[in-house]
């Protein structure tokens, strides 16, 4: 009996070992091809050269993705992920709405730092062919952009409505906030890093219209 319970220890060891190494073989692979999809653009990269960056094999790649796409809808499923987590944890936040435009601004600047290779990836996909790309991999963008777009709307209409932003629609300034950040993120990508917090927050609040209470 204790044979057997100490071999039936050692089989669990074993696999927990095996899950956390493929685990963490697949987070190294996916680092490595944001990192060149960012700075080369998707089209331009090859399995081979994320194998490269990631210091494993081809073979061990194909282990974890059938594809290069397939690493592609990893990166993009995970992505669109955390924005919707964010806008959503936002727009359910208790308090005023000048509070949750502080949070936003905040939360919004953490993802930003967070993933940035993912937006420029986005971005770089929105050109000709991209977004069909995007759907061969079965990710609807306009049903993914949709959600966090009605999470921000949720958060800009309750502003208005207190008087703590321009009183313009809340999808006109859902366009103006994200269009700061990625645009300002895809552009500057390099300065980015560099860029003072406190200036770019009250940028992001002054594209919006924001009015100090009282």
């Amino acid at each position: 009996m204790a044979s057997q319970f100490g071999d039936s220890v050692t089989a669990v060891s074993a696999g927990g070992s095996g899950a956390r190494l493929k685990a963490a073989s697949r987070d190294r692979i996916l680092e490595a091809a944001r990192t060149l999809f960012a700075e080369r653009g998707f089209s331009s990269c090859r399995v081979a050269d994320v194998a490269r960056r990631a210091g494993m094999s081809a073979g061990n790649v194909y282990w974890l993705f059938d594809s290069k796409e397939a690493i592609l809808e990893a990166i993009l499923a995970e992505g669109f992920a955390n924005v919707e987590a964010m806008t959503a944890e936002v727009a359910d936040a208790y308090g005023p709405a000048r509070r949750k435009l502080d949070l936003l601004v905040d939360r919004t600047l953490a993802l930003y730092d967070a993933n940035a290779p993912f937006v420029v990836i986005l971005a770089g996909l929105m050109g000709e062919g991209g977004r069909d790309l995007i759907r061969s991999l079965g990710l609807d963008m306009e049903e993914i952009a949709g959600r966090a777009h009605a999470n921000l709307r949720r958060v800009f209409a309750e502003a208005r409505s207190e008087g703590a932003v321009a009183p313009a629609d809340p999808d006109l300034l859902v366009a103006f906030y994200l269009g700061f950040f990625n645009g300002l993120l895809t552009t500057y990508r390099d300065l980015w890093p560099g860029l003072p917090r406190d200036a770019l927050r009250e940028a992001a609040l002054r594209v919006v219209g924001y009015r100090p209470a009282g």
